[in-house]
């Protein structure tokens, strides 16, 4: 499964990534990851696609981690764990992919943690984001229409169950500002036909 979430010219890479990830999990759940929503598809510059799990139940080992040869496995592993079930590894393998200047294929996985309703990842990938460049990302979002719109809805929901109250309007929320400043959120998404 994990194959399919990077470009074909990385699956060395992803091997040796594999090769080492722990297979213990979480409160010994019989299950690694989740296939649930696999048929989100992103499709990246190249043109090519890829699909990951939604979550993962693995547990984040830093001796892993410290065994990771070259940037680009240890960007494969923290895309791996920004599925994490767990928040806290979430936004710290986010927090290392955003040290750095990151290749287009970590994007899905940026954009779909702006999805999520952990606000203080939202904050980190805003902050990130808000001084930048960001026509790449941009032009990554106008390539993946349904995915962009479909995770603009998730956050726009997540604000209204959780946030609401401490953010009623929702142009002040984080979500709204990272997605329209950042990613180019206009109403256009909006009109998309399913």
């Amino acid at each position: 499964m994990f194959e399919q979430g990077f470009p074909i010219e990385l699956q060395n890479e992803v091997h040796n990534v594999l090769r080492i990830i722990s297979t213990k999990t979480y409160n010994d759940i019989s299950i690694g990851y989740t296939d649930e929503y696999n048929n989100e598809q992103y499709i990246l510059l190249d043109g090519s696609t890829i699909t990951f799990p939604y979550r993962i139940y693995f547990v984040d080992d830093e001796n892993a981690y410290s065994m990771l040869k070259s940037k680009e496995e240890k960007w494969i592993y923290d895309c791996i764990f920004s599925r994490s079930c767990d928040g806290f590894v979430r936004q710290k393998h986010l927090n290392n992919l955003l040290a750095d200047d990151l290749p287009e294929w970590c994007m899905p996985y940026i954009l779909k943690l702006s999805s999520e309703y952990v606000i203080e990842i939202l904050a980190d990938i805003y902050g990130f984001m808000s001084n930048r460049d960001n026509s790449l990302f941009q032009v990554f979002c106008e390539l993946n229409p349904y995915m962009f719109r479909y995770a603009y809805s998730r956050m726009t929901s997540y604000w209204n169950e959780f946030y609401r109250n401490d953010c009623y309007k929702f142009h002040d929320y984080i979500g709204y500002k990272l997605f329209k400043q950042c990613f180019g959120y206009s109403k256009r998404y909006d009109n998309l036909k399913s």
